[in-house]
């Protein structure tokens, strides 16, 4: 004799219930109750990954980070160079090598290519 004769029931649009299975395929949840439950235990909960087809697109991305970093550090090198940079922008810039850095990261880890590599 079951326990579990209790049934919920979510309404949700299609967007939703797709996010909705992309998680339970990520974390390889069998049932809708084992997704629960692992939601329930799990202490941060990542995004699913966006699946793209085509690998122009997220090379595209990282070239723009990438060149980003590489002005900055020119701005860094020739500030330092001739001595007309303050010890807040300093700060300033490190910080924002470290957010290019950062995003650069979440890019890597938020996009799966489907397809050739």
């Amino acid at each position: 004799m079951r326990n579990n004769n209790k049934k919920i029931v979510i309404r949700c649009t299609d967007k939703e219930k797709e996010s909705l299975l992309r998680t339970k395929i990520q974390l390889k949840a069998r049932t809708w109750l084992e997704l629960v439950e692992k939601l329930r235990h799990k202490k941060k909960i990542e995004a699913p990954k966006i699946i793209i087809q085509d690998s122009v697109y997220l090379f595209e991305i990282l070239t723009q980070l990438k060149r980003c970093g590489n002005t900055l550090n020119q701005i860094t090198r020739t500030s330092n160079r001739s001595k007309t940079i303050t010890e807040s922008e300093t700060i300033q810039l490190k910080k924002l090598a470290i957010q290019i850095s950062s995003l650069k990261s979440k890019v890597l880890k938020t996009f799966v290519i489907n397809g050739k590599k």
